[in-house]
């Protein structure tokens, strides 16, 4: 063997004992990394397991707390009702404190002059007839004349002090009225201050699964990337144990596919609520008659009734208070929440057996698309402006039917 053959041997020697190392390295590396990735997966599975219990525990809450607003709306619709009745006696009290002071006006020129000469014969009588220029017997005539009117006079003076004290009492009342009505406002403002807080909480304890979960996702995605990539390096370097491997990867897709169905199941709580909701509202049919209105007002328009020439209404409209809560008038589930062109902001709720209630005209929407909604719990309130209305449809497969045989009207 030659010079050359001997420095060919010698160089493929040391580069396959090279390669050699840098494999084994490359190898003992990937074995390291996908032993600490796996490590991570781990972990992150049994986080997500806890978001899992943690998720149960918090939809146990999320119910308390939709009893709790179911409560605290009906205290909000019952101080609004007592607030339009004290204001209506409020206008009423107006109304007769400005008949009696009209009326009082009117004679007021000979009301002062009655009490004039009342006054004038109670301190000098004599004098005032003998400083007229008249003969004795007009003098005498005259003086049994003002005797016989001396009663009258006091007559008309006690009418006067009557009228005085009635309207000074229709003053006192309506002030007092005033007065109950401020007190009443401040506990509607303190009633909505707590709703506020309700939906602050409500929001607060569905956004915190929600983000820990997805961010739990995203790491177990990243991880479990990673570890599919550090397998096919081993793959590659490690032909003996593909076989392996092979067993292995399938292991784990088959663990990846359990964890995305309970991550799903975990994550979808609100579209799972949503098909329970057939269950839960089965009964709609039978409360035909006894919903409560969404809303406490005046229905100024009812169903059928021509509202333009050739257009008939399809609901009720209620005329309702400045900022007013709105209730779902039974148990169901959110499938529309936002404004939707003439209508304003509109919310539908679906109550099973293909009934469902539409409101709109809202000034805020407090619920979500997908919600799960207790019979009385608060989706909205109406506008902070005077003459709100609310317009509501019952729809049966999606056809408005009479509204007026499903709620205590």
């Amino acid at each position: 063997m030659n010079f050359t053959a001997v420095l060919k041997y010698m160089l493929f020697a040391v580069a396959v004992v090279f390669y050699s190392m840098v494999t084994a390295t490359a190898a003992n590396v990937s074995k390291d990394d996908l032993q600490e990735v796996e490590k991570k997966v781990l972990q992150q599975s049994i986080e997500h397991k806890k978001l899992q219990a943690q998720a149960t525990q918090i939809n146990l809450e999320l119910s308390s707390i939709s009893k709790e607003m179911v409560d605290a709306a009906k205290k909000i619709q019952n101080t609004e009702d007592r607030l339009s009745l004290m204001e209506r006696q409020l206008k009423t009290l107006e109304s007769d404190l400005e008949n009696a002071e009209k009326g009082f006006l009117k004679e007021d020129e000979n009301l002062i002059k009655t009490l004039a000469a009342l006054q004038n014969l109670a301190l000098k009588p004599t004098e005032s007839l003998l400083v007229q220029p008249l003969s004795p017997v007009d003098i005498i005539r005259s003086a049994m004349i003002l005797r016989g009117t001396v009663p009258y006079l006091e007559e008309n003076a006690e009418q006067i002090r009557q009228q005085l004290h009635d309207i000074a009492n229709k003053k006192s009342k309506i002030e007092k009225q005033i007065g109950e009505i401020s007190k009443q406002k401040i506990v509607l403002q303190a009633e909505h201050q707590q709703m506020k807080k309700l939906q602050q909480r409500k929001v607060a304890l569905r956004k915190s699964v929600e983000i820990k979960s997805e961010k739990t996702k995203k790491n177990m995605d990243k991880l479990a990337s990673k570890a599919k990539d550090l397998r096919d390096l081993l793959a590659q370097i490690e032909k003996q144990r593909r076989e392996k491997e092979a067993r292995e990867a399938e292991r784990r897709r088959k663990e990846e596919e359990r964890r995305k169905l309970e991550e799903k199941q975990s994550a979808d709580l609100i579209k799972s609520a949503q098909q329970s909701i057939t269950n839960i509202a089965s009964g709609f049919a039978k409360a035909k008659g006894k919903l409560p209105l969404p809303a406490r007002g005046k229905i100024i328009t009812r169903y059928g009734e021509e509202k333009i020439k050739g257009i008939s209404a399809k609901g009720i409209t209620l005329a309702t208070r400045e900022n007013a809560q709105v209730i779902s008038p039974f148990d169901g589930a959110v499938v529309f929440a936002g404004p939707f062109r003439g209508y304003g902001n509109m919310i539908i709720v679906e109550h099973g057996d293909d009934y469902l209630s539409l409101m709109s005209g809202l000034g805020n929407v407090d619920v979500e698309l997908g919600q799960m909604l207790l019979a009385g719990e608060p989706i909205g309130n109406m506008p902070e402006e005077e003459n709100a209305e609310l317009y509501v449809e019952i729809r049966k497969n999606n056809q408005p039917i009479n509204p007026a045989a499903w709620f205590k009207i």
